[in-house]
């Protein structure tokens, strides 16, 4: 994502996959609370093709964004999937502003035919209970 690579992060994911971001705790439930982001795989796959569009104009000029991913932890292992922790830290520059956006990641991984895929990723942002601005991003 960093890097702008999009179709590429997108072949990432499961056809199941869910990307989930909550809102003001951590394990609300997304069907009956408000989540900052709740996308299935085609809802991403739209979101990619607006980013590959040019149209989101909080994206021209294209933001330079790096990311730290540190303290991997394989919390659970199963025959074919696996759940592991990460924390991260992104930082994001545009023209004179700078934002900086703290969490930690849940991936539950699934080995399918052509490799390894992300079946459902939570990120809990550590000010998801505080005004933010929009997220013209993938976290």
């Amino acid at each position: 994502m960093d890097e702008g690579r999009y179709e590429e992060w997108l072949s990432l994911w499961a056809p199941d996959g869910i990307y989930w971001v909550p809102c003001n705790h951590d394990d609300i439930d997304p069907m009956r609370e408000v989540s900052i982001i709740y996308d299935d795989r085609q809802r991403l796959g739209e979101r990619v093709d607006r980013l590959k569009s040019g149209s989101v104009l909080a994206q021209e000029p294209r933001p330079r964004m790096r990311r730290v991913v540190s303290n991997i932890e394989v919390a659970e292992r199963a025959a074919a999937e696996a759940t592991v922790h990460s924390n991260f830290m992104l930082g994001i520059a545009r023209f004179s502003h700078q934002q900086v956006w703290v969490g930690r990641s849940i991936h539950r991984l699934r080995a399918e035919s052509g490799g390894v895929k992300i079946a459902h990723k939570k990120v809990l942002l550590i000010n998801s209970d505080q005004e933010m601005p929009l997220l013209q991003f993938l976290i």
